[in-house]
């Protein structure tokens, strides 16, 4: 129960909420330009962009939710269940398994325009990272300070969606995702379904008014993802126990990665500094969870 924006007014804003059950201690992880990047079936990446995004560390390696490299493009991953399909690996394709995606675009390009090309050629494989991280059904939004597109791996294989209001959700998938929006629109705004919160965000990023100063637009983006945070307790069922687990704002022209966590509401901001691009080795820092208050008297 995600939702992910790519805010194209006067600054460049892109970022998500990732909504779950539970936590895996996922940190701000920046990995520089000489960190070996191993793939299944693709060859290994010996030297890339500089990457940094939301992160589980397993094994050594850094399993992004969502990032950014040193040249402003953006990914960001969400759940897509009972929809996604994954295939075997095939021929004359460039087989990724769902994990290797997101470090596989921002290691290599720099735009949006060139990232929807190379991925024409994809084929999303089934593996899972480890016995105990198994493979999650998911779709993906990519975006620069230009435009974003949504890659989506159905039955019939992988399929490309422009996407000019720059919002993506959960399931169901973003054609139908769209359809509703047209057809229904506000009235949709009300629940904490996929549907509704894409109703909202979108709304929300198109009213909302823009500024071109800095400070006063991450807390605009701050306050356009507030609209679809969750609550624990408050979507009932199965999924009750859901909150947001953090929010984050990535900054394309400042290369910073600002986020907030459900239990910190302060925002914390991590800059893609130069002197972190030419290092070995993951540099990672912890999502503070606890909440402080700044006392006036």
């Amino acid at each position: 129960m995600c939702t992910a924006v790519n805010d194209l007014s006067k600054i460049h804003l892109f970022g998500r909420t990732l909504d779950l059950e539970y936590t895996l201690n996922e940190q701000v992880v920046i990995t520089p330009r000489r960190f070996v990047l191993d793939f299944m079936h693709e060859e290994k990446c010996f030297e890339h962009y500089a990457i940094i995004g939301a992160a589980h560390i397993s094994g050594g390696m850094p399993l992004y939710y969502d990032g950014m490299n040193e040249m402003g493009l953006c990914a960001s991953a969400l759940r897509l269940p009972a929809l996604a399909v994954y295939h075997e690996k095939r021929d004359n394709c460039r087989n990724l398994a769902s994990f290797e995606l997101i470090p596989w675009v921002l290691s290599r390009f720099d735009s949006a325009e060139a990232a929807k090309m190379a991925l024409e050629t994809v084929n999303i494989t089934p593996e899972s990272f480890s016995d105990a991280l198994s493979s999650t059904p998911l779709h993906w939004i990519i975006a620069d300070n230009k435009c974003s597109f949504v890659v989506e791996s159905v039955e019939d294989g992988l399929k490309i969606y422009d996407n000019p209001c720059g919002v993506l959700t959960n399931a169901p998938d973003f054609p139908t995702q769209c359809r509703v929006l047209e057809e229904q629109g506000e009235p949709l705004m009300g629940d904490l379904s996929s549907s509704a919160r894409f109703a909202r965000a979108v709304n929300a990023l198109r009213y909302t008014l823009p500024t071109d100063k800095r400070s006063y637009a991450i807390s605009r983006f701050f306050h356009i993802m507030g609209t679809v945070n969750q609550p624990a307790g408050l979507f009932r069922g199965d999924e009750r126990r859901l909150r947001t687990v953090y929010t984050a704002c990535m900054d394309t022209e400042e290369m910073v990665y600002y986020f907030t966590t459900y239990d910190c509401r302060k925002i914390r901001g991590v800059r893609l500094k130069n002197a972190y691009f030419d290092l070995d080795s993951l540099t990672a820092f912890p999502m503070k969870r606890e909440e402080w208050v700044h006392f006036l008297n």
